[in-house]
Formats: structure tokens, sequence, C-alpha cells
């Protein structure tokens, strides 16, 4: 503890072989488990210890967590080395390191911390639990929390028996914050399962009779500030407080709700009338500062508090934020547990109108009231989701894991069935190489090797009678393909077409430069054009030798006998009807001589 340095580093370097048969490995664990004799003998060495320096801090009048124990001649002379580190924290670092590596009991720790609070003043167990606080991490890992719990808390229940409701509440509050983040959320031993309320906690009024006297002055110097408060209204006031320590037994009686209610309202109409403004918060914080002594600890000096209730001081205690902020506090609380849920007896429309009063005169008393209302309005909806929970019976909040999923079947393969007559595939399936990726499987897999993969023709390009056949098929009337989706209107299809017909064919290639396609390419592959008439003079013959096109000598015949037929038709329209109408006249000749004849 005198040496300075790493203290898990000089405790593996005194304690290896130092203690039976115990030997430590680089990391400070022990190689072979000690014994239970090595590690009570160890255990109790470190209580020896902190209780000497428990006594040398005492002797010193020094706190336990700031002493720096005596070493060589200064230990002689009773001299103190100020150059070191504190004693005590080094060697609750100590017992922590053995607890972790398995060189003493898991639970040696907190045995130790546990014979340090009891030994220590207020003032040292604050120090004391700084250091918990910084090392919660270490102390709440499984390996020591299971066997030392239980003595946790039992050091914890004990140092809050000793402290003080109304002058240690910061440090309280530290403690059972501690003990919420070490245990779970769903730990039973802090629950008040049974709603069991404080009954010692009680409110004594002034007598009448004594208290007449100082009641005058009172009111006169109340009258004075503009605050009335008779004692009818202290009363009142104070009276409330039965249903907030005790609210079933307040509310049971069938009056308990009216009773309450009319109270309250009187207490806020007051509250109302007598509104408080910044100028008001400042006088009591100034009045506050002027009774606190010089160079006091004045953290938390208004948590716990518990006013006085002589009547006397009801009208100063009225002017303090403060105290209108802890009565309206209570209101609220006291209202939440009558509405959540609906509580017999109780009128629910009146209980959810005074909660609104209620919160706007928290919002209306300053300092910073709106922020300090929806404080209070958010612990309010976090303690009816509290109260559901224990109505439930206190559900645990941890949950199993889910086990894991299995993992879906694979999909079956679709292998697809080869059909008649259809080629073997170049490699066989057994003979397959996967690659990991399906363009590279089928590029490898083309062919069993790479010079009868460089002969493969499969993915040559089409010859030109191949290719051109769409043209032909377009040009067929039986097709009914419009102009718009003939091939030779695609410009890809006519590009790749030009290729092949410049490969194949260069007199026809030079033709397209002037010609249709349709023209030149039935000539080229020595077809007869779908849905052309055919003669002595047919277009064919027209297309192969004088290259007149749409636009020779057999488009002009043609145009020519079509022109004669179209001139010719009108006339034998016309002749048609004049032989009608003779047929006509005699069959009107016919039909008189017959009648004369029967006459």
């Amino acid at each position: 503890m005198r040496a300075p340095g790493d203290v898990a580093a000089l405790a593996r370097a005194s304690l290896d072989g130092a203690v039976g048969s115990l030997r430590l490995d680089d990391a400070g664990a022990p190689v072979d488990p000690p014994s239970a004799e090595d590690k009570t003998l160890l255990e109790h060495a470190l209580c020896r210890v902190m209780f000497g320096l428990i006594e040398e801090a005492s002797a010193r009048a020094t706190a336990v967590m700031s002493h720096v124990a005596s070493s060589g001649a200064n230990a002689k002379k009773g001299a103190t080395d100020k150059s070191g580190e504190p004693s005590m924290p080094r060697l609750l670092d100590l017992a922590l390191t053995l607890s972790e590596t398995g060189v003493v009991e898991p639970a040696c720790v907190f045995n130790a911390l546990e014979q340090l609070v009891e030994t220590c003043t207020i003032a040292d167990c604050e120090d004391v639990f700084t250091w918990v606080e910084a090392r919660r991490g270490r102390l709440s890992a499984d390996a020591l929390w299971r066997r030392g719990k239980l003595v946790m808390l039992r050091t914890c229940n004990e140092l809050q028996r000793r402290l003080s409701k109304t002058a240690d509440t910061v440090l309280r509050g530290r403690v059972l914050l501690l003990l919420s983040s070490l245990y779970p959320l769903s730990e039973r031993s802090a629950l008040n399962l049974g709603g069991n309320y404080n009954a010692g906690n009680t409110t004594e009024l002034d007598d009448q009779n004594a208290a007449g006297d100082a009641n005058t002055a009172g009111d006169a110097s109340a009258k004075a500030e503009g605050v009335v408060v008779d004692r009818a209204f202290y009363e009142t006031f104070w009276s409330l407080q039965k249903f907030f320590s005790n609210p079933p037994a307040a509310l049971e009686p069938a009056a308990g709700w009216k009773t309450f209610s009319t109270s309250l309202g009187s207490v806020l109409d007051n509250f109302e009338t007598h509104r408080l403004d910044k100028t008001s918060s400042g006088r009591a914080a100034a009045a506050a500062g002027a009774s606190v002594p010089s160079g006091a600890n004045v953290e938390g000096r208004d948590a716990g508090t518990k006013y006085l209730t002589a009547a006397p001081l009801l009208h100063l205690q009225l002017s303090d934020p403060a105290f209108r902020r802890h009565f309206l506090v209570q209101c609220a609380v006291f209202l939440g547990f009558c509405t959540s849920p609906l509580y017999k007896g109780v009128d629910a429309k009146a209980a959810r109108d005074a909660k609104k009063r209620v919160m706007e005169a928290i919002r209306q008393t300053p300092p910073h009231g709106e922020e300090f209302a929806a404080a209070v309005a958010l612990a309010l909806r976090r303690e009816e989701g509290w109260v559901s929970w224990k109505r439930d019976n206190c559900k645990d909040f941890e949950r199993e894991p889910e086990a894991p999923r299995p993992p879906p079947p694979a999909p079956p393969v679709m292998r697809r069935r080869p059909r008649a007559g259809a080629a073997a595939p170049a490699v066989p399936p057994e003979k397959r190489v996967r690659l990991g990726n399906p363009e590279l499987d089928r590029l490898w897999n083309l062919s069993e090797d790479n010079a009868s993969a460089l002969g493969d023709k499969r993915d040559a390009a089409p010859t030109a009678e191949v290719y051109l056949q769409n043209v032909v098929d377009d040009m067929d009337p039986e097709a009914q393909i419009e102009e718009t989706y003939k091939s030779k209107n695609d410009k890809t299809y006519v590009w790749k077409a030009l290729r092949l017909v410049a490969k194949a064919d260069m007199g026809a290639f030079q033709r397209l430069g002037a010609e249709d396609m349709e023209t030149v390419v039935p000539a080229m592959l020595g077809v007869e054009p779908p849905g052309r008439p055919t003669g002595a003079d047919g277009g064919t013959d027209g297309g192969t030798d004088g290259g007149d096109g749409e636009g020779g000598p057999a488009a002009m015949e043609t145009g020519g006998e079509d022109a004669s037929r179209e001139a010719t038709e009108p006339e034998a329209e016309e002749g048609g009807e004049a032989d009608g109408e003779e047929g006509e006249a005699d069959g009107e000749e016919d039909k008189e001589e017959e009648e004369e004849e029967d006459e």
C-alpha cells in the first residue's frame, strides 16, 4: 500500500510464492486453484491492513479515503508521506483485483466494503460510495455479483438506517440509485407489493388556545404583506396532509373525496388570488441563502424537507415558491392515484378539473414554471406505467431469447428435361466445373477442352440468305405487318443487313444506296417477291435485267392495265343500266299482249 506504482503489479510480485503454494501467471491469475486456507489467510491479511489504515487515519484526524499511509522512517516519527497516493482506495483496488482473478473468494471485496462502511463516519461513507460508483461496472460482473449481491444489499440497508431523512437526503438517493443500477429492474426485494403506507408520517397542528397570541401577530403581518391567513385556512391547508400520507384511509369514508375536493378548491383559490412573481422567488432565495452558515454544503438543501406547521409561519411559507411547489406536486401525485385507475367514490370529472388547476398553478409558480410542470407531467406518466406493472403482479421485463429460426429449406433444383432429338451438352454434368459465378460457369463449360471451344460455331454470325429472309417475309400481304414495324425500318437490323450484303454481293450493296430493300433483297436471293403479279413481262425479269424497280416499265405496264380497266368499268356499268331499261320495256309489252288475249 505504501509503494508507488500499479497495485495489481505490486501484488503479483509480492504474493507470488509468498503464501503456501500460490503461484501467479503474468496476468495475476493463480496457476493452480489456491486452497481454502490460503484464501482465508489472504482475506484476513487484507482486513488487518484496512483496520490499520482506519486507525492511522483516525489518529491523524484525516479522511479515511484520502489518508496516505506512513512509510519507513516516517512511520516511527508519526509523519505522513504526502507525496504518495491515498492508501485506502489502493487497498480496495487490490481486493477487487484479487477477487476477479480468483486469488481470494469473489465476495472478498464486498466483505471489505461492509466492514469499512460500518467503521466510517457519514462523511467517509460518502467517499466510499464515490469509489463504489466508479467501479460499478467491475463490481456488477457476473462472477463477483452472484456471490456478493446479498452482502452489498445488507451494507446499503445498514447505511440507510444510519442516514438522516432530512440532512442526508443526497447520500440516501445515491445509495438507492446504486442499488437500482446493480440489481435488475424486476428485482422484488425493493418492491412494496402490499401497498403499505408510512403511517408514522403525521402532521401535528398548533393548539388553538396556545397559538392565539401568535396568530394575532401573524395575521397582522400577513395583512401587511397582502396575504390573508386565518385559523380556518390554516386548518384547511394542513388537513390535506392526511390524504397525502395515506390516501386509501382518507378516502374510505363516504364524504372523503368531497372533503378533499372542497379543501383543495379553497387552497387553489388562495394561490390564484395571491400569485407569485419573479421578485418573490428572488426574496425567498436570498432569505434561504442568508440562513445557511458560511462554508456549509448547500447541495440538495431543499430535498426531503419537512416543513414546520406553526400557524405564524404559514403566510411566510405561502410566499416561498419551493413551499408551493412541494404542496402542488403532492396534490398532482394524489390526483394521479385517484384517477388511474379511478378510485371508488371519486368523481372522475371533478378529479380531472382539479388536476388541470393544479398543473396550471405549477406553471404559474416561478422560476421556470413551464419546465418544472413538464417534468412533473412526465413523472406522472411514468408512474402510471409503474402502477399498472405492479397491478399485473410485477411481471418480469426480461424475456428469454427466442430460439433461432431453422434455415429455410433449399429450393428444389429445377433441371431442364432434354427435348427429344436435342444434342447432348458438350460437357457432361459430372465433369462440369463450378467457379462460383453463373456466367463464368457457362463460359468454362462450353467445351471439354480449349481446342474444341475455338472451333465451336454455335454463336457464329448468320449467313446473308438466312438473315435477309425477314425482309421477304415482311412483304407477304397475308402477314399483315404494318410499314412501321417492318424489318427494313429497324436501324439495327438494317446496319447488320448492310454488312452481310456487302460481304455476300457488292453489286446488291451498291444498289441499296438508291433502291428500296424490298426490291433489292428478293432479286439478290433469287426468290419471287410475295404478293406481286407475274407475267410474260413479269416484274421479276424487269427487276433483274433492267433494274427499273418501282418506276420501271413493268410498273408502267401494270399501271396502264389498271388504268384501262378502270376506264372500261364505267362503260360496262352504263351498258348494264341500259340493258336493264330495255329489259323492263320488253317485259311491259309482253304483259299487255297477254292481257289482250285473255279478253
